[in-house]
């Protein structure tokens, strides 16, 4: 999905993020690019879920957006050519209060992105702890994600049952 009509406007969000940001070890790891990224994630997936595309600057109580009563997360990653040997992941000792968590993949020099795929919050956190990275993180190979379109198929009648299990 091509971004590059949004690009003004995801800037100012990330640039207002950063300035509220309360994790800067985040920031000081992979550069101010990464709420770039992150807000082009947050575009893309409400394209994809058929909301507006007005962004939140402020904190986001855990979880980005809701979508059919669901909390979603939104995990945005580095767009390449070997994406389907990446990672949604979710850091062990970080609370997860969304319901599902997306994944959405950025190319920032073509402003440009598309969905991965998705994982319910109880797959997410049974998925297996890689205590190699800089902070352990639940690992699902993209591979193994639900594909976007999946997301179609769960009966609006179901969520409220589905989100307690």
């Amino acid at each position: 999905m091509n971004l590059a009509g949004n690009w003004p406007y995801l800037e100012k969000v990330a640039e207002v993020r950063l300035s509220r940001n309360k994790t800067p070890d985040h920031v000081f790891r992979y550069g101010p690019d990464i709420e770039v990224m992150g807000a082009a994630g947050e575009v893309i997936a409400r394209r994809v879920l058929g909301l507006p595309e007005q962004l939140h600057t402020g904190w986001d109580g855990g979880s980005d957006l809701t979508w059919r009563n669901w909390r979603v997360d939104i995990k945005t990653t580095k767009l390449t050519p070997r994406l389907e040997y990446r990672y949604l992941q979710w850091r062990e000792s970080k609370p997860l209060k969304a319901d599902l968590v997306l994944m959405i993949a950025v190319d920032l020099q073509e402003k440009k992105g598309v969905p991965v795929g998705w994982a319910w919050k109880q797959e997410m956190l049974a998925a297996p702890v890689n205590q190699e990275r800089y902070q352990p993180c639940h690992e699902i190979p993209v591979p193994d994600l639900h594909p976007i379109w999946m997301l179609e198929t769960i009966p609006w009648k179901k969520c409220s049952t589905l989100r307690n299990s």
